[in-house]
């Protein structure tokens, strides 16, 4: 065994003999059947996990980058190329790598955060800032919503985690708000019996369990205001208060209820002038 070692030895290869090239090659090949291992255990450790499919794929792709980076320093290490000053120019490459993806590393730990805690799902009606829509997919980068005139929004998970987001569909129940306005001639008894009349008789899916709720919200300038609250099941909440919306305007002609709109009211008074004699 020595002498074959010597053997080899004797061949060399630019700087290097033939029993380090060897070695280096079998030591290679060796880390990447442990690499191999590690990753089919890690899968099965994901499997049993319940994540979604993005941060496994992510996670996988992480440790089979780190595990590889480990494989060839080992490998160069044996093939007696100083380590040192590789991992420190790794480092420097890193970090200047990170600054220059700051913004992009910042919504995949987002994207992680939002697939890990479920704020928000695939399908859900949700605010989002200043945008509304129903979740049509969450990814690693963006948070993609429909919005109800048809448009595609794609908004940066890190916005999506920094911002207040309001979920409509977490609850299997919600609530209708409706505003409508009434003459003040119109006694307040009557115009909400009216509103929760149309409520009752519209064409609409309505919770037997929660009765709707009018009451007078506001004493405007020309009419009074008030608030009528539905509770229907969240996945007839449209249909839901445009029905009741269309059947307040006819119970209202139906009881004598005045609808009115903003209108400013003059008095002239007439006053004799006199003249001093």
């Amino acid at each position: 065994m020595e002498e074959f070692k010597k053997t080899l030895e004797a061949v060399v290869v630019g700087n290097l003999n033939l029993y380090v090239i060897l070695s280096a090659l079998l030591l290679f090949v060796i880390l990447v059947i442990v690499k191999r291992f590690i990753l089919k255990l890690f899968k099965r450790v994901m499997e049993r996990v319940k994540l979604d499919a993005s941060i496994k794929s992510f996670l996988n792709a992480s440790i089979n980058t780190v595990l590889w980076i480990v494989i060839i320093l080992v490998t160069v290490d044996r093939l007696g190329v100083p380590v040192t000053s590789l991992v420190a120019i790794l480092s420097v490459a890193g970090v200047a790598l990170s600054l220059s993806l700051q913004s992009l590393l910042e919504n995949i730990f987002a994207g992680i955060t939002l697939l890990g805690t479920k704020p928000i799902q695939v399908g859900e009606y949700v605010e989002i800032g200043d945008v509304a829509g129903t979740v049509k997919k969450l990814s690693l980068f963006y948070s993609i919503l429909n919005t109800s005139d048809k448009k595609t929004v794609y908004i940066p998970n890190s916005t999506v985690t920094s911002s207040l987001v309001i979920n409509h569909s977490d609850a299997a129940i919600r609530r209708v708000e409706i505003s409508a306005s009434a003459s003040y001639e119109d006694e307040p008894d009557k115009v909400i019996a009216s509103l929760i009349r149309a409520a009752k008789t519209a064409d609409a899916v309505i919770d037997e369990e929660r009765e709707p709720i009018a009451f007078v919200q506001n004493y405007g300038n020309s009419s009074i205001e008030y608030k009528l609250y539905v509770f229907t099941p969240n996945s007839q909440f449209l249909s839901t208060k445009y029905a009741v919306t269309r059947r307040i305007y006819y119970a209202f002609r139906e009881d004598g209820v005045t609808m009115t709109y903003d209108h400013l009211n003059l008095h002239i008074v007439e006053q004799e002038m006199k003249k001093d004699a």
